[in-house]
């Protein structure tokens, strides 16, 4: 058997398909498990081997894209006519998965519940489209019981999937024990927390740690601002500056007491290494995002109750932002988890 989940979305999104993936091998031991992703997202992927095959699209940002991005995927199209799929998964919700999906060899395509109505030749091509309602629910339970709709998965949910054995040493931590770490960049401005509050947060952590590794990707931003609260905080914080790839920063995460940062990718990646989490969500709705299967605690604005209806939301005028976070919750959030583990431990 052979299986197709096309889901070209963003990084963190890729390894919230992993226990999708982990549930269709429990199932079908000696099934063949395709991915299609966007190119820069397959390096999380590393450390879940029941995923035989990874095909990737243009890239997230338009900086990532160049001219012969046509042809790489007109390649990509030759490569999925050379083998023929039992079933295809268009999990991303977009004309452009569905397209790549439509363009296979397959004996049956299927479509999560689509946000926009499908065009004629959707309508035409798909085999069936799930019928069940992601909007309100995590989006690792998306993934899964839009394919367990259709293929008799297992329950409960497997957990994210990044197994220690994939996981790689990042040489300047080689030697570092009781530490923590910092991922304090995001590629959106709003979900981006103001410099003295990582300053507070940064400065309580090593009072309780004896390192900091703050984690972040190759933009410039990441760099600077990483660079910008090492220089604040001092010889005990070491910072990866983009030259740690995915299984490097796992193989920190597996051996980190605590993850505090954003709700990026390596939150999640955080909640894979069985590592606790504080996460600081802004906009985001943490139902859909929070850690998945791990120990955590979201620290939002004060007062704030996510409201999913549109409409609602408006009528009640609050508009929640990362600057009404406070240290002192995030603070609050770290004390309160530790003291967990150390209770369970």
């Amino acid at each position: 058997m052979r299986i197709l989940l096309i889901k070209p979305k963003y990084i963190g999104d890729s390894l919230l398909l992993t226990p999708t993936v982990t549930a269709i091998k429990q199932v079908y031991p000696e099934a063949e498990i395709w991915v299609m992703l966007r190119w820069g997202c397959e390096g999380i992927l590393a450390g879940c081997p029941d995923i035989t095959q990874i095909l990737t699209l243009a890239g997230i940002e338009k900086s990532d894209r160049s001219r012969g991005d046509f042809w790489r995927q007109l390649k990509i199209v030759r490569r999925l006519w050379s083998v023929e799929f039992d079933y295809v998964f268009e999990l991303g919700d977009g004309h452009r998965a569905r397209l790549f999906a439509m363009l296979c060899r397959a004996r049956h395509r299927y479509s999560v519940k689509t946000s926009s109505p499908l065009t004629w030749l959707e309508r035409w091509r798909f085999t069936a489209v799930s019928s069940f309602d992601w909007r309100t629910c995590h989006r690792v339970e998306k993934d899964f019981y839009s394919v367990a709709e259709f293929l008799p998965l297992s329950r409960p949910i497997p957990a994210l999937r990044f197994e220690r054995e994939f996981a790689r040493s990042w040489k300047p931590g080689d030697d570092l024990i009781d530490f923590c770490v910092m991922q304090i960049g995001k590629r959106q401005d709003v979900s981006r927390w103001h410099r003295q509050g990582w300053e507070e947060v940064g400065r309580w952590l090593l009072k309780h740690f004896r390192a900091v590794v703050i984690i972040s990707g190759s933009a410039a931003y990441e760099i600077e601002e990483a660079a910008w609260l090492k220089a604040q905080l001092g010889s005990r914080v070491l910072c990866t500056l983009g030259e740690a790839d995915w299984p490097q920063v796992a193989g920190l995460l597996y051996r980190a007491r605590l993850y505090v940062g954003l709700d990026t990718a390596a939150m999640h990646l955080a909640a894979a290494c069985r590592c606790p989490v504080v996460a600081l969500f802004g906009p985001t709705v943490e139902d859909h995002w929070h850690p998945w299967q791990a120990p955590y605690r979201i620290v939002t604005s004060p007062g704030y109750v996510p409201v999913e209806d549109a409409v609602e939301r408006q009528a009640r005028g609050k508009k929640r932002t990362m600057n009404e976070i406070e240290a002192r919750d995030v603070v609050a959030a770290c004390e309160e988890l530790l003291g967990e583990a150390r209770t369970t431990s």
